[in-house]
């Protein structure tokens, strides 16, 4: 029975209207014959992201349009067996975003009509519990391999070369970052962002680490462009702040920029540190979305290190933002207060 218009319900159709509207499911009522959609529950418009108005006015095909001949098979099987029958049909929403959906319907009849109750399971939690595990699974075995290659590198620091002895310290100080991440995502089941262990220590650190880890010797990659006598202290998680400098420097290396600047100052109590380099600048959507509060980049390479170094410079009460990007490069400026000024 479709949900009627108020001034039309009798007492019983009002209740079956409240009944309908309040279930936690998202449900639809179709037409039996031609699946237009005649009646939508509060779940389903919240779903579907659609106003009852527009909803009640499509059909079927409307949010299942990528799946047309498996729609019409699914909802002839309906009509003819008439009892429960279930089918994971992907939904198409509003905004174009397609939730995958188990989709349960039964044929009935009513006021002369054939009609078919729909009841929609969104499947997305499920599908991420699913990633979840695997993802456990995949860093449980990532962590030994990662064991294995620091007690390897824990014997080259005893190695004569003093050069090899430094490539060593720093490798031994990646793969301890590395084995963190790990346990952390393994602990959480999922990675998140620790409250910044914060300690004092100078720019010029965090940049030769970056320089020994991001950028190749000789005349392969980008150049690093750094003034060693600014000495800009911050007051930080050195981890976080390594790794914020190391995902801008990794996006623009692997855009193709050729020369990269980093620069730091203080000011009003806070460190303040530049990126700039000269690649062809950042897709529109990266710069937009990264100015929200919340940024959801994509989930590409240069979007998630986007993401990644933005939330690390709002865990500590600062910001990450794009002065200026074009086709002549972009500029990145980071704002990382001291404690006293991150209270919350």
């Amino acid at each position: 029975m479709p949900v009627p218009h108020q001034s039309e319900t009798a007492p019983d159709e009002t209740a079956f209207a409240d009944l309908f509207d309040g279930m936690q499911d998202p449900a639809l009522i179709l037409d039996g014959e031609s699946g237009r959609i005649r009646a939508a529950n509060h779940a389903a418009c919240t779903l579907l992201d659609y106003p009852r108005e527009t909803l009640t006015a499509m059909a079927a095909a409307d949010i299942h349009p990528h799946e047309l001949p498996r729609l019409a098979q699914y909802l002839a099987e309906v009509r003819a067996r008439g009892a429960w029958i279930r089918d994971d049909l992907s939904c198409r929403t509003r905004g174009g975003v397609f939730v995958p959906a188990e989709i349960r319907s039964t044929a009935f009849r009513a006021a002369g009509r054939d009609e078919i109750l729909v009841i929609l399971r969104d499947l997305r939690g499920e599908q991420l519990a699913e990633v979840g595990q695997s993802v456990r699974k995949l860093v449980h075995d990532l962590r030994n391999t990662l064991a294995t290659a620091q007690l390897l590198s824990d014997r080259l620091q005893g190695h004569g070369d003093p050069e090899v002895r430094a490539g060593a310290d720093v490798m031994s100080r990646s793969l301890e970052r590395a084995l963190d991440l790990c346990q952390q995502t393994l602990r959480a089941g999922r990675s998140e962002e620790h409250h910044p262990h914060r300690t004092r220590f100078l720019l010029d650190d965090i940049v030769e680490e970056v320089a020994a880890t991001a950028i190749l010797p000789g005349t392969v990659g980008p150049e690093l462009r750094f003034d060693t006598g600014q000495g800009t202290v911050l007051e930080a998680d050195f981890d976080q702040v390594y790794r914020i400098v190391l995902n801008l420097v990794r996006n623009a290396a692997d855009a193709g920029a050729r020369v990269i600047t980093v620069a730091g100052h203080r000011q009003a109590g806070a460190a303040h540190i530049t990126v700039v380099d000269d690649g062809p600048g950042l897709p529109p959507e990266l710069g937009a979305r990264l100015a929200q509060e919340k940024p959801e980049l994509s989930a590409g390479s240069s979007g998630m290190g986007l993401m990644i170094a933005s939330e690390l410079a709002r865990a500590h009460g600062g910001a990450l933002q794009v002065d200026e990007t074009g086709e002549s490069g972009t500029r990145f400026r980071i704002e990382i207060p001291d404690a006293a000024l991150d209270q919350g």
